[in-house]
């Protein structure tokens, strides 16, 4: 039996709830690797893992099975041709969004420069997965807010539910290659996730060298932990997050400061309450109890940005999330998010995502 005939043997028995080996799973990886793809192998058996656990009714896979059922009819096996139509059909149907539903999921993913020069638009679609990507070799340069961050070996991002940004290549590399964790956070983590922003829901910082080593192996250890099937394994997985996020956490720079005055919490809030709304200042000055000058000041020490660049912001998820997840039309998406003018949007939305509305809707 060829490789293609046995993996679309493979993932169509996922996808009709069954379990198969982990030796026809590395065959299916082998496959996948040919893939024109950010993912590899390791990326691609955390994927085909989740839907063994779960697979959504509303997932566009979930209608494969259904619709590719009568070419096996009769028979326990694909032929070469119908193998190679399921598989298209698979590959234009995959929904990256499953692993956000998992508990905890992690990979490593590598992408070649010529992949990253055709752009990536990105945003989590959960409401409550967050993801921790640490780069291992090479670089990329990530877009946000107007924005671009540097990607680079040591480097350590921290992208909250939402966040829309795109990356691009960094010059003189040729690759970029990182370990990648999605995750719903425990309660008590909420505080050990504030880190030094950099846009609206994301965050970053650099590892000191010798907590390099560190993390890497934890990172390594918490995909085999997820692969496994051995007694305490989600009990592990949980602990081996936990302990990313404190590595991380206790790296943070000494100066850095997690704590806002409170007049600055009643402001982001009456922000993010009021963001695609028309509002002054001097509306946000009331509501923190303070002058314009002051909330100017100690809103952009503390929150790294302007108040109107926070709304902006803001303003880009909320667009981001309605280009992904309904039929709106561009403009309307627009008018939702605060941009009664339809080509301002479209230049604000490019300038801080880094692709056009258009783009980022169809690389959805």
């Amino acid at each position: 039996m060829s490789l293609r005939s046995d993996t679309a043997d493979t993932l169509y028995e996922i996808l009709a709830g069954k379990r198969v080996s982990r030796a026809r799973l590395e065959r299916a990886c082998d496959w996948f690797e040919q893939l024109d793809t950010p993912l590899d192998r390791r990326s691609f058996l955390a994927y085909t893992q989740v839907l063994q656990r779960e697979l959504d009714s509303a997932s566009p896979l979930a209608g494969l099975v259904p619709k590719w059922r009568h070419a096996r009819r009769g028979k326990d096996r694909f032929d070469e041709d119908s193998a190679a139509a399921f598989l298209q059909d698979y590959t234009a149907h995959l929904d990256p969004n499953l692993l956000f539903r998992a508990p905890i999921t992690a990979g490593y993913a590598r992408w070649e420069r010529a992949l990253l020069q055709q752009g990536f638009a990105f945003a989590s679609q959960s409401e409550q997965a967050w993801s921790l990507l640490y780069c291992d070799r090479g670089g990329a340069r990530l877009r946000a807010a107007g924005r671009d961050l540097p990607l680079v070996p040591g480097q350590v991002l921290l992208v909250a539910p939402g966040a829309p940004c795109s990356l691009q290549p960094l010059p003189d590399c040729d690759e970029w290659a990182y370990y990648w964790a999605v995750f719903h956070p425990d309660s008590r983590w909420r505080n050990w996730l504030i880190w030094p922003h950099f846009a609206t829901r994301i965050s970053h910082l650099s590892l000191p060298e010798d907590v390099q080593p560190a993390v890497s192996a934890t990172f390594l250890e918490l995909e085999h932990c997820l692969q496994s099937a051995r007694p305490m394994a989600t009990e592990l997985s949980h602990n081996l997050m936990e302990q990313l996020i404190l590595r991380c956490r206790a790296s943070l720079p000494s100066e850095f400061e997690p704590h806002r005055d409170p007049r600055i919490e009643r402001a982001r809030a009456f922000v993010e309450e009021h963001f695609d709304e028309a509002f002054t200042l001097e509306d946000v000055a009331g509501a923190a109890s303070m002058s314009v000058s002051r909330l100017a000041s100690l809103f952009r020490q503390q929150c790294g940005l302007s108040v109107l660049g926070y709304r902006d912001e803001l303003r880009m998820v909320q667009a981001a999330q309605l280009l992904r997840n309904s039929s709106m039309s561009i403009a309307a998406v627009g008018a939702a998010a605060g941009y009664p003018d339809p080509a301002y949007f479209s230049r604000t939305f490019s300038r801080h995502v880094g692709v056009s509305p258009r783009e980022y809707q169809q690389q959805g």
